[in-house]
């Protein structure tokens, strides 16, 4: 195996980081990162993707922060840099969908979903975190984040969804420091 393309060479920094733009980030296989959840108890797992969530909430944020502005005047440029570099960080096809209140979320090919496999509760618990940090950006208060469909839990039918469904609703409640 070869990272050679011409891409990934520029991104590295000669130190053995991968750069994009100001922030590093790192590869792993989705099955050894997920393999962590999947050997803890259900209950662990669950607050596990919790803390999980939170922590890419926050240092996520941080890259949200440098690919655009704060406030709805700059949501489309920022929506425009999330969904294009997310497929490339590995992280699955996203669709975006910003309404008054809601940003919506569906993604095709979740590496969470690949890494983790079948499952009884959703998985992309990071996919949560930053779309949080990103709906945030946009409305400037607290969101409520959750995963409607998961493609690791299989329905009734038995057949796995091919999306993953997301809704950040702002907290009308809660403001932001």
């Amino acid at each position: 195996m070869s990272l050679s393309s011409k891409h990934t060479k520029e991104m590295m920094d000669g130190r053995g980081g991968l750069m994009i733009g100001p922030n590093r980030y790192m590869l792993i296989r989705p099955d050894a990162l997920m393999g962590l959840f999947a050997r803890l108890d259900p209950g662990d797992r669950l607050l596990a993707l919790e803390a999980f969530s939170a922590s890419v909430s926050e240092h996520g944020g941080k890259s949200a922060a440098s690919y655009a502005g704060v406030g709805r005047s700059e949501a489309k440029r920022l929506m425009s840099a999330i969904t294009a570099i997310a497929p490339q960080l590995g992280w699955g096809k996203w669709t975006l969908d910003l309404k008054p209140v809601v940003l919506d979320l569906s993604v095709k090919n979740s590496p969470f979903v690949e890494g983790f496999g079948p499952s009884e509760h959703p998985v992309c618990a990071p996919i949560c975190g930053m779309l949080a940090a990103i709906s945030e950006q946009i409305f400037g208060a607290s969101v409520l984040v959750t995963e409607s469909q998961c493609a690791s839990v299989f329905k009734k039918d038995r057949k796995p969804a091919k999306v993953c469904n997301f809704s950040a609703i702002l907290n009308m409640n809660v403001k932001n420091n």
